[in-house]
């Protein structure tokens, strides 16, 4: 009974040796195209050449989009907030000696027509030119539209479009004022005024990180106060909801610094226009003189010649005389 006992741990032992030997003797021999790990193999490619082609689709979209983003955005729109920037709060920002850091939609880094906009030249009559290629069109549209099609390399089509912050620089509200119209309060709906001034706020906190630097701290708050403290709803008289006003003592403040720009532009063709007046009066006036003078010249010429023909007939007389006598 020992010898038996013996002789099943021996068994064991080698049964597990014939497996190992079996499992080496498989994995000498070479996998052919039926072997689980060739399998494998052959179904990573088409895997691999499949996330390749939803990668270079996924770039050609994003490329799309951007086209279209570039496209779709409004001009117009873009022209009346880069206004109201001007007007506003670059001026502020300056004379903070602040620098609006790459991150900022509305910084002029990431405008996304502002080379447009420098290549841009008034002329009379309402007509534009364009500084690229000195062509003359006969309003600021066509212009535009002549940027797009000989020119879209000077379109930063990854940039900001201005429009699309309307909302928060109150586009709307600034052409009423400038057309004389009140700005009335409006009825508006609680939910969207607050995800409107919540992005007022994050506008802010990319333009002006808070406890950076004093500058950037004071600024925060003046623009807190002139687009996002307002931007709520308050309960009317009938239940309903209406928008509470901007600010009028900031509103009054742009407005006369938009009137005294247009006063400058317009004061600054007046004197132009007097300062050619004056010149070509004084030239004027020097060619009548110059005139006056060479006829008094002309006039005491004449004189002098008619008194020396005079002598001459003089002295022929008396020689005529003398040889009669």
């Amino acid at each position: 009974s020992s010898s038996e006992l013996l002789s099943v741990p021996m068994a064991r032992d080698r049964d597990v040796a014939q497996d190992q030997g079996q499992d080496n003797a498989v994995g000498s021999i070479p996998c052919g195209p039926d072997c689980p790990r060739a399998s494998k193999r052959q179904n990573f490619l088409p895997l691999a050449l499949t996330l390749t082609a939803i990668l270079f689709l996924s770039g050609c979209l994003c490329t799309i989009a951007q086209d279209e983003a570039w496209k779709s955005c409004d001009r117009g729109k873009c022209r009346k907030a880069r206004q109201i920037l001007d007007d506003e709060f670059y001026p502020e920002i300056k004379a903070m000696d602040y620098r609006l850091p790459y991150g900022c939609p509305l910084s002029r880094d990431q405008d996304m027509y502002y080379d447009n906009e420098m290549h841009k030249k008034p002329a009379r009559h309402g007509n534009f030119r364009c500084i690229y290629c000195n062509k003359m069109f006969k309003n600021e549209e066509f212009l535009e539209r002549h940027f797009e099609n000989r020119h879209p390399a000077t379109i930063k089509k990854n940039g900001v479009c201005l429009s699309d912050y309307c909302d928060v620089l109150e586009c709307e509200l600034h052409e009423k004022i400038e057309q004389g119209k009140n700005a009335e309060q409006m009825f508006c709906n609680p939910k969207t005024m607050q995800r409107r001034r919540h992005r007022c706020h994050s506008v802010l906190d990319a333009c002006f990180p808070p406890h950076t630097s004093q500058a950037a701290n004071t600024l925060h708050h003046m623009f807190e106060e002139l687009y996002c403290s307002h931007l709520e709803c308050e309960e009317g008289p009938f239940g309903a909801y209406h928008k509470p006003k901007r600010p009028s003592e900031l509103l009054l403040k742009a407005a006369e610094r938009r009137k005294m720009g247009a006063l400058s532009q317009k004061s600054g063709g007046w004197d132009k226009l007097m300062l050619v007046l004056g010149v070509l009066f004084g030239l004027l006036l020097i060619i009548f003189y110059l005139g006056v003078c060479l006829y008094r010249k002309d006039m005491t010429f004449l004189n002098d010649l008619r008194k020396l023909s005079h002598s001459k007939r003089k002295k022929r007389l008396e020689l005529l005389k003398t040889k009669q006598i």
